[in-house]
């Protein structure tokens, strides 16, 4: 099961006891979004809905994807399931298994990858009159925050070279009521297609922003997909259902049936403008930086529009779900790129991207730093800091195994190395020069005669497994 809309998971998330109805008023600025963190830290994570927000015509929601159980129910399945299947597409049939039955089975699961466009939103929409911002409870999170942020959003471009499309989520400082700014790194592909535009010399460049849509397809704007895949797309092909869009009034665009809030405008390549300070997911604020402008044309709203948000901010909040989500997603299709490796761990306490764990059978010398280097070539994970190799005795979700293992299977002088001169994410502070930095290697694994190491690499301890199943059977004798 996922979901149509944004109101069918809300009414999902009343009748599991997993929203609560704030019916006082709240304040947008610093007041809302504090109160979703607050929840987060007691551990009750459970989903909020403003009905109330301060100078706002709009109801507000949180905490959409605040636990692993959600984000189930979102997906309609584990988000480790959900690789396996992708990763199954990706696959050369079975010798034992026809090239009929294979086809069959990639037609069922394709089956609802392409979107699907259909003539309208329907009669519960509503074109505004006037372009107005202020309608909405756009939230600042941070004291030092420039401004209000939307932290939720699906920013829609389309490559002027060959008509593909990308819904990514960039943050966008609201300037006034009719300009925000449009924060998408130089990686990414908003700002991809916004070069290529300006390349053509074609003048602005549309831009569609929706606001509020099932949680499938607001989860599928993070994913960090190839780029032959679209976010639309993927979101059909998870869902096993095809995604009904819509062409834009303003813009030649298509976005989700279901939107709840589309800001239609443009992008003029050529226009920045200074953008933050901001409090990041990093834990600290990303300072001022130029960014492109995004100029709103229309505004439309359907009957009853609900405005998400999120925080953005210091850990822990449901941004962690939402990464880890992806890491199990990813796992397999990682798997088939470096099939040696046996689990990875992003971890949260890094940011996820600033310190990587993973696990690999191993069988020749180098190949921990082969793992390494195939993972800074592996999308994402180009902005690893640190990756960590390990045996496949170790578990890279406890941090008990891994710092042990980091201690005491390296010598520093050759099992740890910087790379220098490379490609960093745009939040990486220390990064003497923005977006380029280095990274660090750190070969943990055990070593032997092949890499030089001429000693005899001792035992783990272990009991003798008789002597471990001797004393499992007299327990209950022995008064513990």
């Amino acid at each position: 099961m996922t979901f149509e809309d944004l109101h069918e998971y809300i009414e999902y998330l009343s009748k599991k006891n997993d929203l609560v109805v704030v019916n006082e008023q709240v304040d947008p600025d610093l007041e809302l979004t504090h109160i979703l963190s607050e929840e987060q830290r007691i551990g009750k994570s459970r989903s909020i809905f403003f009905r109330n927000p301060k100078g706002s015509v709009i109801p507000a929601v949180g905490n959409l994807f605040s636990t692993n159980a959600k984000m189930e129910a979102i997906l309609g399945d584990t988000p480790y399931n959900i690789g396996m299947r992708i990763k199954a597409l990706l696959q050369m049939p079975d010798p034992s298994e026809s090239i009929i039955t294979k086809g069959i089975g990639m037609l069922r699961e394709v089956g609802g990858a392409r979107p699907k466009i259909v003539g309208s939103a329907g009669s519960s929409v509503t074109e505004l009159d006037k372009v107005d911002l202020g309608r909405y409870p756009i939230c600042r999170t941070w004291p030092e925050d420039k401004g209000p942020f939307i932290t939720l959003p699906l920013v829609i471009t389309r490559n002027p070279e060959n008509g593909e499309r990308n819904v990514g989520m960039y943050r966008m400082q609201v300037y006034d009521s009719e300009t925000t700014g449009m924060h998408w790194h130089i990686h990414k592909g908003g700002a991809e297609h916004m070069n290529a535009s300006s390349e053509r010399k074609s003048g602005p460049m549309d831009v569609a922003v929706v606001l509020g849509s099932d949680p499938l397809t607001m989860f599928s704007a993070v994913a960090p997909l190839p780029d032959f895949i679209d976010e639309f797309s993927f979101s059909g092909m998870v869902a096993r259902r095809r995604l009904e869009i819509v062409k834009g009034k303003t813009v030649d665009l298509e976005y989700p049936k279901n939107y709840e809030i589309v800001l239609e405008g443009y992008i003029d390549p050529s226009e920045t403008r200074v953008e933050g300070p901001f409090g990041d997911h990093t834990g600290y604020y990303s300072l001022e930086e130029e960014f492109p402008v995004f100029h709103i044309r229309k505004i439309i709203e359907r009957k009853n529009a609900v405005y998400p948000t999120t925080i953005v901010g210091k850990l822990w909040q449901e941004d962690v779900i939402m990464g880890k989500a992806i890491e199990r997603m990813f796992l397999p299709l990682i798997q088939t790129q470096v099939p040696e490796i046996v689990d990875i761990n992003t971890m949260e306490e890094a940011v996820f991207h600033n310190m990587v764990v993973v696990s690999i059978r191993k069988r020749y010398p180098g190949q921990a730093k082969k793992v390494m280097f195939a993972l800074w070539g592996l999308g994402q994970l180009m902005f690893s800091k640190i990756i960590v190799v390990v045996d496949s005795d170790i578990n890279v979700h406890d941090r008990k195994q891994v710092i042990w293992a980091m201690t005491t299977r390296i010598d520093p002088q050759y099992d740890v190395f910087v790379v220098p001169g490379t490609v960093t994410d745009t939040l990486d502070h220390p990064a003497r020069i923005l977006n380029y930095g280095s990274k660090l290697g750190i070969d943990a694994t055990k070593k032997g005669i092949s890499e030089g190491y001429k000693r005899k690499w001792p035992d783990v301890l272990e009991m003798d497994p008789a002597v471990v199943e001797a004393v499992k059977a007299k327990w209950s004798k022995l008064g513990l």
